[in-house]
């Protein structure tokens, strides 16, 4: 093997060996954020089912950016807050998160869960969100999220 080509490859295993050491420093998270922001997802909920929508709202930053199901984006906290009061008022109830995973970086974290509510139909709808969130003055705010429903299937032919 060449000398350049042997000493790429041991300068490249330096940078891998590196990293490898450096990254569970970097993936554990601190067991408190990832409670604190399990518990923000119980409040989320347990504020929707209360039919508090401006409850619901301060769970997100000012400068929140809440793109919805159906391609719908509100922008700042207002606009999260009033989508949630027409939620309620159009009889969206009992709504219940799962978490399914949270990552926290310093004090930056993401959250992917579950969903789960009852229309004004009474049929059951679920869904997924995904949220980026920042810890300000100590609290997990989520600054952008991203929100699903899953549609049922189609009716058979």
């Amino acid at each position: 093997m060449p000398t350049h080509i042997a000493m790429r490859n041991i300068i490249m295993a330096g940078v891998v060996s590196t990293f490898a050491a450096l990254l569970p420093g970097v993936a554990v998270a601190d067991p408190q954020d990832v409670k604190a922001i399990e518990d923000r997802l119980q409040q989320y909920a347990a504020r929707f089912n209360q039919g508090d929508a401006e409850a619901v709202s301060r769970l997100y930053g000012e400068d929140v950016v809440y793109y919805g199901p159906l391609g719908r984006v509100f922008h700042g906290r207002a606009a999260v807050a009033a989508h949630y009061q027409d939620n309620l008022a159009a009889g969206f109830t009992d709504m219940t998160v799962e978490v399914i995973e949270i990552d926290v970086l310093d004090d930056t974290a993401y959250d992917l869960a579950r969903y789960t509510l009852i229309s004004p139909e009474g049929q059951p709808l679920a869904g997924y969100h995904l949220a980026i969130l920042e810890k300000t003055d100590g609290e997990w705010m989520v600054q952008r999220t991203l929100v699903n429903v899953v549609m049922p299937p189609p009716p058979a032919e």
